[in-house]
């Protein structure tokens, strides 16, 4: 009982002394997200009350780069650290500016506050912040053939843009999103209610380039049958989707598989975002209908 009393004792204290020697961090303000080739600024803020101010440092995975000393001429001074490029200009003691992000940017940053002589107090406070690279282009489908009987075996892939993280693909038909929560590496997974006729889903690693960003497939298996194509336009319509992180990125490619069902044998030229494989006169019916 009395250790215990004691304890509190030490502890109130140590809050008084805190209270009473004053420097008090207010607020670290360190982006959980960025876009590579973008700028930030990283802020730190404090009260020193009672105290004067003899240093702020920071640090990104325990190497410093940025250094404030007022009583230093120039007072801010800035460490080589790769991924770290300091904006001097733009910075002080209360924030400091990052330029030109890349992946090498992503890390742990530091804020160390302390004062002077005699109290020696420091205050310090950390946060993560991760570089993303979006992709520069919409996901890619391959595997299409122009058209497919009955019972046809339909094989399509779907492929990201290189990005930092790796995209999250999604695939649609006719709308509706294929679901996905089950599928493993390597894995093929029956995720409709016919396990005969699939759809079925195929997820592939990740490849990781030069640049260290990473695409992924994500494949697509049925069989060509007759309730997944429309009754007047004989066609079907896959989308696949990739998506990527907090900042809700989001694309799509879309395109349209053809029964061999049709009216006309008239077939256009190649695919660019949509594939229509039907006759001139049909395809601008086919249009109304779907602006409809």
């Amino acid at each position: 009982m009395a250790a215990e009393f004691v304890a509190t004792v030490f502890l109130a204290l140590l809050a008084l002394l805190h209270t009473v020697c004053g420097l008090k961090l207010l607020m670290l303000r360190v982006p959980s997200q960025k876009l590579r080739a973008h700028d930030v600024t990283l802020k730190c803020m404090y009260d020193l009350e009672n105290s004067t101010l003899y240093s702020i440092q920071w640090y990104k995975d325990g190497s410093m780069f940025y250094r404030f000393v007022p009583a230093d001429e120039p007072p801010g001074q800035m460490f080589p650290l790769p991924g770290v490029s300091v904006d001097l200009q733009h910075s002080s003691d209360s924030q400091v500016t990052l330029r030109l992000l890349d992946l090498e940017s992503s890390g742990t940053y530091r804020c160390e506050v302390s004062s002077e002589a005699p109290k020696f107090l420091t205050e310090v406070a950390e946060a993560y912040m991760n570089i993303m690279a979006l992709p520069k282009d919409a996901p890619k489908i391959t595997g299409m053939r122009l058209k497919y009987n009955e019972g046809d075996p339909i094989n399509l892939n779907c492929t990201s843009s290189p990005s930092k993280p790796v995209a999250v693909l999604t695939w649609f038909i006719n709308g509706n999103q294929v679901d996905n929560s089950d599928i493993s590496q390597r894995r093929i997974i029956p995720t409709g209610k016919d396990s005969k006729d699939g759809p079925f889903l195929t997820q592939y690693r990740p490849v990781v380039d030069d640049e260290g960003l990473e695409y992924v497939t994500l494949g697509l298996r049925m069989a060509a049958k007759k309730k997944f194509f429309n009754t007047l336009l004989h066609s079907m319509k896959v989308k696949c989707t990739a998506s990527m992180g907090q900042l809700m990125w989001h694309v799509k490619h879309e395109a349209r598989i053809q029964s061999a069902n049709t009216a006309s044998s008239q077939i256009p030229g190649p695919e660019k975002c949509h594939v229509w494989l039907v006759s001139v006169v049909t395809f601008f019916i086919a249009h109304k209908l779907l602006d409809s």
